[in-house]
């Protein structure tokens, strides 16, 4: 992935982002998906020669902070520090390109949720958190996060990535029930085109940072060892130990050096113990990696949890938000095909929890079935309404409908004709048909 050419003001136009615009030819957009302050994610097609193709998500950056020069390496850095990381439990980088003013990041389409969208929908019906469910998704995020910490640059030195934004949103969990960590907008990296220390802190969702980095401080992995912790709490006791009316209150207590308040006496010891290890104030004292706390989180669980439960509690919680999703996205292709003058494709979605994360399939007439792999979400879009009115009926059923309503007319018809016949052979004064016979008879 080559970074594209310095940015020159004087070349730069406003792209016409819309559903159908193609970036460099290459990438075309079929519909928003999520919005943040610094750029809009859209459901993409990347196309190739000899009719390839495959779903991508596309992260624009905003055209007014294009033109800044910090807001510019910031996307920069997440491009080049992400685009590294290899591993099942993060979202992959694909491609970093410049469409006249407008800079974007080509990643691995992820079909899902947040963790964050999860447990909302279980606390807006009342419900008690699913304990090793969590336990499952935050420990492969604590492995996604170790692979990201052990990168090394090109002469073999640690490149000391850290994530500095690690929440409940920028988790992703997907219709399989995989943990897929995202945005590394202000990851902290040996060679950062951005500032460090103050990026981490001003641009991180304060009431996950660290202590050190509310002291504005150098940290290193273990503040997203404290993010975990913090994630964690929150998904168990449904609130956050340290936050504040205001941002300044936050940090306050963020750095006051006070524990935090015990956990609700449902939560397993074990799990508490966890949780009040990563959130020591004191990092010495903190899990040294994420990966030995994914460990002790796996440990945790009181009976073995795999992907499979996590994609089904999901469908559970998420399930009709989920389909909405999935039908957003087959009327986008479909109006992708118009555009093309081709027949409308045809898109499945596998239900089972083994298939590969994310995994889609589009088939379209002149095309031999592509396997779609798993992107993130900022702040999700609303799904589009469906469209009103029931569904069409098929083809095959409208014929059978047709060929009733003909037999049923033709009947009719029929005996309206017998009807009046009878009438007018009354009319005329004949006799009865048994009459005439006798009659003949006597004769």
């Amino acid at each position: 992935m080559s970074p594209p050419p310095p940015f020159d003001p004087r070349r730069a136009t406003r792209a016409p982002l819309r559903p159908g615009y193609k970036l460099e030819g290459r990438y075309e957009l079929l519909m928003p998906f999520a919005r943040g302050g610094m750029a809009t994610v859209w459901a993409g097609r990347m196309q190739g020669k000899h009719g390839f193709e495959r779903l991508v998500a596309i992260k624009t950056m905003h055209p007014n902070l294009a033109v800044e020069l910090a807001f510019r390496n910031m996307f920069l850095d997440e491009a080049r520090i992400a685009s590294r990381v290899r591993h099942p439990n993060v979202a992959a980088i694909e491609d970093l390109g410049e469409d006249g003013e407008t800079l974007y990041i080509v990643m691995e389409w992820v079909q899902g949720d947040s963790l964050g969208r999860l447990h909302h929908a279980m606390v807006q019906l009342g419900h008690e958190p699913v304990v090793d469910v969590f336990l499952r998704v935050l420990a492969d995020a604590a492995a996604g996060l170790h692979a990201a910490h052990e990168l090394r640059g090109d002469d073999g030195a640690p490149l000391g990535v850290v994530h500095r934004d690690v929440s409940p949103q920028n988790i992703m969990v997907t219709d399989s029930g995989v943990a897929k960590v995202i945005d590394f907008g202000i990851a902290k990296a040996v060679g950062r085109l951005a500032e460090n220390t103050r990026t981490g802190l001003i641009k991180a969702k304060i009431e996950y940072a660290s202590p050190e980095q509310a002291r504005v401080e150098p940290c290193d992995r273990r503040a997203d060892v404290w993010a975990l912790g913090m994630t964690l709490y929150e998904l168990l006791a449904g609130d956050l130990p340290y936050r504040g009316r205001n941002d300044a209150e936050t940090l306050t207590k963020l750095t006051s050096g006070k524990p935090p308040p015990q956990l609700p006496s449902t939560v397993p010891p074990a799990v508490s113990a966890i949780v009040m290890r990563a959130l020591q104030h004191d990092r010495e004292r903190r899990f040294p990696t994420t990966q030995e706390m994914g460990r002790a989180l796996e440990a945790a669980m009181s009976s073995p949890t795999t992907s499979e439960h996590v994609a089904n509690v999901q469908r559970a919680y998420l399930g009709a938000r989920m389909q909405e999703r999935k039908q957003t996205l087959t009327q986008a292709l479909t109006e992708a095909a118009e555009r093309a003058g081709l027949p409308p494709p045809r898109v499945s979605f596998p239900s089972s929890p083994d298939a590969p994360p994310g995994e889609m399939r589009v088939r379209f007439p002149t095309l031999p079935p592509e396997v779609i792999p798993s992107s993130p979400a900022i702040e999700a879009l609303p799904p589009a309404a469906p469209a009103a009115g029931p569904a069409p009926a098929p083809a095959s059923t409208r014929l059978r409908a047709s060929h009733a309503v003909v037999v049923v007319l033709v009947t009719l018809v029929t005996l309206a004709v017998w009807a009046m016949v009878v009438r007018v052979y009354l009319r005329a004064g004949a006799p009865h048909p048994g009459e005439r016979s006798a009659a003949s008879h006597a004769g």
